[in-house]
């Protein structure tokens, strides 16, 4: 005889089911992302310091960030981390996987070496670079003077914290890299084959076939990097440059946990936090705009074998 539990998910379909495993993660969306974010925007017409009861000052806060010279740094110095490192890395790591695509047992720990930094903790890789770019006994900078060359100053030096983030930024493509070969694996080798026969050279095949074919799954991972690059930037200039020097790294999670955690204004954080909610819904909304204009789907279609 079945049980009570049988005779009741008997009466659900199929969805409906599936509707109620999604449940667990839904309700951890609401309850660690829609409600703290709902909390935040109404803290932001709020003067808070954690001590003392809350008190409405209107659009202050809006007033106080706007108007704040290391807001409009921060914002800056985010995008500046975003623009052109981004685009860089995925093109960087769809190159590598365009180079490793075909098998060998070399190729195959050179694969794994590329993805390996990936699962080191952010904190663990940002400390390990500052030891590596160290000015004074960093090996890169000891092997930039056995070649005659002087070394610059890394993350002490306001010119070279940026460019030292962003080469910090490069080794973690793993992510791109995985993506990327997968893709390039899927593409039919008819294509290729078909261009060779037409007298088409290697260079030609990868600019005039194969970087259009993959550019939406290219784009897709842009769009994604640029939007993780907001929280993951976070840890790594922390535990390198702490904002400096004089302020040259310091973006606009910086600037939100030093309005919270530093100066207890928690009224104008809130404000910095969701002028990056609005950054990160602008990404997202761009990204879908072209997705739509390259008929981009996410139907069940698009993942049936």
């Amino acid at each position: 005889m079945p049980t009570f539990w049988n005779r009741f998910w008997r009466k659900f379909d199929y969805q409906r089911q599936m509707h109620l495993l999604l449940l667990p993660y839904a309700l951890g969306i609401i309850i660690l992302v829609v409600v703290p974010a709902g909390i935040s925007f109404a803290l932001a017409f709020f003067q808070y310091d954690a001590l003392s009861p809350p008190r409405w000052v209107g659009t202050l806060n809006f007033i106080l960030t706007y108007t704040d010279e290391l807001f409009n740094l921060s914002l800056q110095n985010s995008l500046a981390l975003i623009l052109l490192p981004v685009p860089l890395r995925v093109f960087g790591a769809f190159v590598l996987a365009n180079l490793m695509r075909r098998g060998g047992r070399f190729l195959g720990w050179l694969r794994a070496f590329v993805y390996l930094p990936t699962t080191i903790p952010m904190a663990a890789y940002a400390l390990a670079w500052l030891w590596i770019l160290n000015p004074l006994y960093g090996p890169v900078n000891l092997l930039l003077r056995l070649v005659g060359l002087d070394p610059p100053a890394w993350f002490v030096d306001p010119i070279w914290a940026k460019p030292a983030l962003i080469l910090l930024s490069f080794w973690q493509i793993g992510e791109g890299f995985l993506v990327s070969l997968a893709a390039l694996h899927d593409m039919p080798a008819e294509i290729e084959d078909a261009a060779r026969m037409d007298g088409a050279g290697a260079w030609g095949i990868f600019r005039y076939i194969t970087l259009p074919i993959l550019a939406p799954i290219l784009l897709l991972l842009a769009f994604r990097d640029a939007i993780l690059t907001f929280e993951s930037s976070f840890a790594a200039i922390l535990f390198t440059t702490g904002g400096g020097p004089y302020y040259a790294t310091f973006t606009l999670p910086m600037f939100v946990y030093e309005q919270g955690f530093g100066l207890h204004a928690f009224g104008v954080a809130s404000v910095a936090l969701w002028v990056l909610y609005v950054l990160t819904g602008l990404i997202v909304l761009f990204l879908y705009l072209i997705a739509r204009q390259w008929d981009i789907g996410t139907t069940e279609e698009t993942f049936v074998i």
